[in-house]
């Protein structure tokens, strides 16, 4: 079986269909392991499925088409990953950019094969064998979808720090452009906070708004066009000269999960149980509602919704 269409110009248009993957044979049992492989804590196999189980049931009950990556594993690719505790992390591995699936390349050592692996499982479900997708190119530079917002149909924003760094940016650039957007826009979080992609601490709020850590307000935005040459920007003043209001999470909340969430329609977001209650306000004038789902397992991670879906087709315009 192979998906026919895949297609995302925005990050709040219509989900239709999204990609994830099953946790892993493997379970994280201790603290030590935990650090190896970037997780905040440990998880067991079970309480993994189960989180996996309930976000699955929460996409399908929403009308999403679902595909399991590890339905589509070749068989050279399914030892090493069935022994990746990450690969559940869709989200960093690739994107759907306009028409054209765009891969990733992994900045942390250990989800450099899981991230081949995953390649090649969407090379199955997309192309029904190996077939190149757009890669982004520089040798030994990162770029993890972690960083990188579709905010609309001609606009990217995009993090170089931790993660995604300077060296693969030409690379996406020109697979941008080829893909018809018109704009990206790029911001670098300092390494130092700790935060491993963008998505921990920025995302969309409809084609309107945003909603951002408020320490982001101090960083300025390279804006790069195709053909000028690029300027500087401050952060809210980028979004406000572009229509969107910027909606600053409250300095006296722990961040956590707050941001990392995902649209399923244009007004209703999913996000995890326990960052649901606090989202509720923060958009509720915004007409948009919250639907939460328990996944608390995962996020022992350092991950959570938005982090472990993979859009594959978003309707083209908003609802």
């Amino acid at each position: 079986m192979t998906l026919t269409g895949i297609e995302c110009w925005s990050e709040s248009a219509q989900l239709e269909c999204v990609a994830v993957c099953r946790p892993a044979a493997l379970e994280v049992a201790t603290e030590l392991e935990a650090s190896a492989v970037g997780f905040i804590g440990a998880v067991s196999r079970q309480d993994a499925e189960d989180a996996s189980g309930r976000l699955c049931e929460a996409l399908t009950r929403f009308g999403c088409r679902l595909f399991d990556l590890g339905d589509f594993l070749p068989e050279s690719a399914r030892a090493v990953s069935d022994a990746s505790v990450n690969r559940v992390f869709v989200r960093d591995t690739a994107a759907v950019v306009g028409r054209q699936l765009v891969t990733g390349t992994a900045a942390f050592a250990a989800r450099i094969a899981e991230f081949d692996a995953t390649h090649a499982a969407l090379a199955e479900l997309i192309h029904g064998g190996p077939r190149d997708a757009a890669p982004v190119e520089g040798t030994g530079a990162g770029l993890e979808f972690g960083d990188v917002f579709l905010l609309d149909e001609e606009r990217i924003f995009v993090n170089l720090g931790l993660r995604s760094d300077a060296r693969a940016l030409q690379g996406f650039l020109e697979t941008a452009w080829g893909a018809g957007f018109q704009e990206v826009g790029v911001v670098c979080i300092p390494e130092h906070l700790g935060i491993i992609h963008l998505d921990l601490a920025f995302n969309v709020l409809g084609p309107r708004a945003v909603l951002a850590r408020t320490f982001l307000k101090h960083l300025p935005v390279r804006v790069i066009t195709p053909a000028q040459a690029p300027q500087w920007e401050s952060f809210e003043g980028y979004f406000t000269r572009r229509g969107r209001k910027v909606h600053a999470l409250p300095a006296s909340e722990s961040p956590c999960f707050l941001s990392n969430y995902i649209f399923l329609g244009p007004q209703l977001l999913l996000a995890s149980q326990s960052a649901a209650p606090r989202l509720q306000p923060l958009v509720k004038e915004l007409g948009i509602e919250v639907e939460g789902v328990d996944i608390a397992a995962l996020e022992r991670g350092n991950g959570s919704v938005r982090c472990l879906t993979l859009p594959l087709k978003r309707r083209a315009t908003y609802a």
